[in-house]
């Protein structure tokens, strides 16, 4: 707070002044004679205003100072409670006790919304398990077509089970994701055999498609969550999938360097606009790719992108339009992973 602000907020205790010393003034200039005692009660007047203002000055300073670490909390954002005044004026036990009270509330509503989402979570949860089971039938299904020989019945239906399975699992894992810090082991995972599982995971869009997949170079170690590692590589790969024509090709493969190894995903699809590649990564964005060919949610690779930053690897992408989509997949050596556990 500026100086002529502080003497604006302290305007009645000074108008109070005045009027006590203009009282004095008064009542020594009627009881005395006026040419003899003009020249001290200018004096007085004097020696007065200076003592007074000197006394306003250092108020003033000290005032500031009492509230200097606080303001700059509150101006910098920074957590005000460590910076509260402890003094016992007023206004400084106003300032603690409303503190206190607005985090108590804070707490109150952060209780009942970490409940409320945990029943969410809960009942999410429970509807995916349950949902498998319907799935599971339907597969049992479309063998019994297969035997009937009726293959174009049996592959498209394989291949909206798949897109149901992979979207039933999107909802689990996005669910989850709030809470990912409770639900995380980080481990040794060796990348070939980690894609190899993503791959037969998304066959039927592999064979529907007839895509080639090319695999080179994938005997590495990593130290990530494997569960959480084997998402990200999913939606990923099933991006690829859906966004690369007929006949189209996928390649992964990796390489290593002295800080990471990393993982590229590479494919000969319709690429990502300019406009959007710098946007893929938002909650909720679609771009003209997703608007094109199938209604998508625009969460998978933000999904993505909060994992990797939570598990300390690192998504980027690069493409050009109708030539190629290209993912790396950056994961650093051991040491960097103690981070992991400070979270």
């Amino acid at each position: 707070m500026s100086f002529f602000k502080y003497i604006k907020d302290s305007l009645w205790t000074i108008l109070y002044f005045i009027g006590v010393i203009c009282t004095i003034n008064l009542i020594l200039i009627s009881s005395t004679a006026l040419n003899k005692s003009i020249g001290d009660i200018l004096y007085m007047n004097i020696l007065i205003f200076s003592i007074s203002l000197l006394f306003l000055i250092l108020h003033y300073i000290k005032w500031k100072n009492s509230y200097k670490n606080f303001r700059n909390a509150l101006y910098n954002k920074e957590d005000i409670d460590d910076f509260l005044p402890n003094g016992e004026k007023l206004e400084q036990v106003l300032i603690r006790e409303t503190i206190d009270f607005k985090n108590e509330e804070k707490l109150r509503e952060t209780k009942e919304l970490k409940e409320d989402l945990e029943e969410i979570n809960d009942y999410i949860t429970k509807w995916v398990h349950e949902i498998k089971i319907p799935l599971s039938v339907c597969e049992l299904i479309a063998d019994k077509i297969e035997e009937e020989e009726l293959y174009d019945i049996s592959e498209e239906l394989r291949g909206e089970l798949e897109r149901i399975n992979f979207l039933t699992n999107q909802v689990l894992y996005t669910s989850r994701a709030s809470s990912y810090s409770e639900d995380f082991a980080i481990e040794e995972i060796n990348l070939y055999t980690l894609v190899k599982s993503v791959i037969k995971n998304n066959m039927n869009s592999f064979i529907s498609k007839k895509i080639e997949v090319e695999m080179d170079n994938l005997d590495f170690s990593v130290f990530a969550d494997s569960k959480w590692t084997f998402y990200v590589l999913d939606q990923i790969i099933n991006n690829a999938c859906k966004y690369t024509d007929m006949h189209g090709k996928i390649k992964i493969f990796a390489r290593e360097d002295e800080e990471s190894i990393k993982l590229f995903i590479k494919d000969n699809g319709m690429g990502i606009p300019p406009k959007d590649i710098e946007r893929i990564f938002d909650r909720g964005f679609t771009g003209d790719n997703g608007r094109k060919t199938t209604k998508s949610t625009g969460m998978g690779l933000y999904i993505c992108k909060k994992i990797a930053s939570r598990l300390n690897f690192n998504i980027e992408v690069s493409s050009q339009v109708s030539q190629y989509t290209e993912f790396k997949i950056t994961f650093y050596k051991i040491a960097d992973y103690f981070n992991v556990t400070k979270m």
